[in-house]
């Protein structure tokens, strides 16, 4: 997976886990087509949040976070390289797209850890963090 795909996916994954309802059953179901063939049909995710105005939104700011993160980079775990982050996301976001309800799984998935919550709680209850 490339790049760009990493990080449309990572948008995808973060506007999903901020939906308040599920998705309609249709595009439950090309989820879990695009998720059995992540590589292949990523680019699918930019259609699908366009087709739901909560989603798309959710999706643009997820977007911009992940390219401005790319801008100002954190530190990272040496082991950590390209490949395992790529192979990882990937993995996540497969299980999440095939999950019999995409949101809710992309809520337990996506959800940061305690350690997050309890540093900075107002950006977690406004949805900024």
């Amino acid at each position: 997976m490339n790049e760009q795909q990493e990080k449309d996916l990572t948008a995808f994954l973060t506007a999903l886990s901020e939906q308040e309802e599920s998705l309609p059953a249709g595009l439950q179901a090309q989820l879990t087509g695009i998720g059995q063939n992540l590589e292949g049909r990523v680019m699918e995710l930019r259609a699908i949040a366009a087709s739901i105005p909560s989603l798309n939104q959710a999706y643009q700011a997820a977007l911009s976070d992940v390219e401005s993160d790319d801008s100002n980079p954190k530190a990272t775990l040496v082991s950590t390289n390209s490949r395992e982050r790529s192979v990882d996301i990937s993995r996540r976001g497969a299980k999440i797209l095939t999950d019999a309800d995409p949101v809710q799984a992309a809520k337990k998935e996506m959800s940061p850890s305690i350690g997050q919550i309890a540093s900075n709680p107002f950006k977690r209850l406004f949805g900024r963090g």
